[in-house]
């Protein structure tokens, strides 16, 4: 018995493709990134919590905390109430972060 017959390869499926998705817009960019800092600022909260209390979907929460997605007015009135925030809060934290982005 040779060395082929006693050690079989294992076919492994592929590897995901890398995803290569980026955000729509800088402001689109500023929006995820601000979801992403209120989330971490909680220990307790999460993209599922959020919107499990806001009345979203976890894809849709996540499309917006990719930069992906494009929130309507009503979904953005839902995505701060998952996040305990009011809009002018997120609204100030997107300024303060395109702000911050557009001094660099």
């Amino acid at each position: 018995m040779g060395y082929r017959d006693s050690h079989r390869c294992v076919t492994l499926a592929p590897m995901p493709r890398k995803r290569k998705s980026k955000p729509r817009s800088s402001d689109h960019a500023d929006l995820a990134q601000a979801i992403e800092l209120f989330i971490a600022e909680d220990a307790e909260m999460t993209q599922e919590s959020v919107a499990a209390d806001g009345g979203l979907s976890t894809k849709l929460v996540n499309s917006y905390a990719l930069g992906l997605g494009n929130p309507t007015y009503s979904n953005l009135l839902k995505l701060c109430k998952g996040l305990n925030v009011t809009p002018g809060e997120l609204m100030t934290r997107v300024d303060d972060l395109r702000e911050k982005r557009s001094r660099r």
